[in-house]
């Protein structure tokens, strides 16, 4: 463990219950558990499989979930391990979840990169729980504790505009043109480009020729790709995947509004889910992630498709995969370029 997060981990002296909520960081659940019975809830499968596979310890119970209606229980405290992907609005809701789910007199953690909004993130918890104390700064990192002092929604305003803004923005959507058809997607705070369709697609989807049946969309996120594909070529049969059960959730809700009945979208860690194989695998990868991740993705989509079939991937100019490509596939091709992101393409 670096020894910055180790120093402000054993500031933690709760021997309880503890609800473990954001960033899937194997020595914080790893130190938690030691000591504490430890319910870690992630909303992404291949965060969920990561700590059930580095962590081992009968202290710790993981769930995957995108909502908190279904868990009832109470935590003698909760810790939040603050994503950098999940964005302000994202972090406040997050905030307020653990504050419901901790039980009155409960402590409420908050780790964080001094860097990704800390001193913000620490007045947006005074107005939420009424208190905030700033434990200890190391190395970069701040670790925030509040106390539950009285019931979050009923008590107080932020929460409850938080809670009305969420539902507000649930039931709102953003639409997209494309060859002369109108769709519409719904979106939310943690999902890639959650606003608009980014350039990216756009030059994906204008790229594109499909030839085949059978079409993966590799990291569906709200479905954007997958759906464009679907409708525009009626008689294929198309498949989304995203590790993210909230994207997933998105992505099938997207398919109800643009009326769309030759796609669905499945929750996968990867390739683990999926049998079969397809005349094309289509993606805007995640790049955030390690570079072994895209390595594997694009050796699995080699073996995920059948004879003649295509990868065809959009990514930044910034990034490279053509070495990757070409040593899978034996060829790659450069199959446009815009401002910002370049189309690659491989053919087994």
């Amino acid at each position: 463990m670096e020894k910055r997060k180790s120093k402000l981990l054993e500031k933690i002296t709760e021997t309880e219950k503890i609800l473990f909520l954001g960033k899937a960081d194997i020595d914080a659940v790893s130190f938690l558990s030691e000591k504490n019975k430890v319910t870690a809830v992630f909303t992404k499968i291949n965060e969920k499989n990561l700590i059930e596979k580095s962590v081992k310890n009968r202290n710790l119970k993981t769930i995957l979930a995108d909502s908190f209606e279904n868990i009832k229980e109470q935590f003698s405290s909760s810790f939040v391990f603050h994503e950098d992907f999940m964005g302000r609005q994202g972090t406040k809701e997050v905030l307020v979840q653990a504050g419901e789910k901790t039980k009155l007199n409960g402590k409420i953690y908050f780790l964080c990169k001094t860097s990704r909004g800390a001193k913000n993130f620490q007045k947006t918890m005074k107005e939420l729980f009424g208190n905030v104390k700033v434990i200890s700064v190391k190395g970069g990192l701040r670790l925030i504790e509040s106390i539950k002092k009285k019931k979050i929604i009923e008590g107080n305003e932020t929460a409850k505009e938080l809670n009305e803004e969420k539902t507000k923005k649930q039931k709102e959507f953003f639409e997209f043109k494309f060859n002369q058809k109108d769709y519409f997607f719904k979106s939310s705070f943690g999902v890639f480009s959650k606003n608009r369709i980014d350039s990216g697609t756009k030059l994906l989807l204008e790229t594109i020729k499909v030839k085949g049946k059978k079409i993966l969309d590799f990291g569906c996120g709200t479905g954007a790709i997958g759906i464009v594909l679907a409708k525009e070529n009626p008689k294929t049969k198309l498949l989304m995947l995203d590790s993210d059960l909230k994207s997933v959730f998105l992505a099938e809700k997207n398919i109800e509004l643009n009326k769309v009945n030759n796609a669905k979208a499945v929750v996968s860690d990867g390739f683990q889910k999926i049998k079969g194989k397809f005349n094309l695998i289509v993606s805007n990868p995640p790049t955030h992630n390690k570079r072994d991740f895209l390595e594997k993705f694009v050796l699995n989509s080699f073996k995920h498709l059948e004879k003649n079939g295509k990868l065809v991937v959009v990514l930044n100019k910034k990034v490279f995969l053509e070495k990757e490509i070409q040593e899978v596939f034996g060829n790659h091709e450069i199959s446009a370029e815009g401002k910002e992101h370049k189309v690659i393409t491989g053919q087994k």
